[in-house]
């Protein structure tokens, strides 16, 4: 009998990051295909963002700090795993805007009006305890974006745990799903869902 159990989370190597940075693998990111997803995410900070400023986890080279304005970018902190795209994305910006760090060990210096989690839930085990440890560096009324892709091959792991995931946090007793958008590129045949959540027990 086969007792493994499915892993609910990818694999994420620092050196394997860094390395695909090096190569440009991931600069289609900042494509015309990937716009829509941003606008949407952006659009989730427009409406709530106050003077706390924006926690992006998994930030990559900065293409989220790069479509807000400059006002937006007080209080901005991005965090990644691999030094080569902070190395990147540290060009743009004030020092110590951007930091090298691990999603499942870094700790917020700081209460945030919004964090997000722009493709970088994928990587995380026990998804429920991420968020709630996370959401104790919110404001009363601070949310968390998350955007996760969904595989188009609907065999690959990666679908399963991505669908999971998604289940974990619409089912947590601790968030409300303020609103929840599934989006669809027709030109890159790419779907994502970005869910917009609220932890529960905040105190105002």
């Amino acid at each position: 009998m086969d007792n493994t159990t499915t892993k609910d989370y990818l694999d994420s190597d620092q050196e394997v990051w860094d390395q695909e940075y090096k190569n440009k693998t991931w600069d289609y990111l900042a494509d015309i295909t990937e716009f829509s997803r941003y606008s949407i995410v952006y659009g989730y900070i427009r409406r709530y963002l106050g003077s706390n400023g924006i926690l992006d986890m998994g930030c990559g080279t900065g293409i989220l700090y790069d479509s807000l304005l400059d006002s937006e970018k007080k209080g901005f902190t991005g965090v990644d795993l691999s030094t080569e795209a902070i190395k990147i994305a540290s060009q743009k910006a004030p020092s110590n805007t951007f930091q090298v760090g691990n999603i499942m060990d870094y700790t917020p210096q700081k209460q945030y009006d919004i964090i997000v989690f722009n493709e970088s839930l994928h990587y995380v085990t026990n998804t429920t305890k991420v968020l709630l440890n996370y959401s104790n560096h919110l404001t009363s009324n601070g949310v968390i974006i998350s955007s996760l892709y969904s595989h188009k091959n609907t065999n690959d792991p990666a679908y399963t745990i991505i669908e999971n995931k998604i289940a974990e946090m619409e089912n947590s007793p601790d968030f409300e799903v303020l609103d929840k958008v599934s989006l669809f590129n027709h030109q890159a045949g790419l779907k994502w869902y970005i869910h917009l959540m609220k932890r529960i027990d905040v105190k105002s």
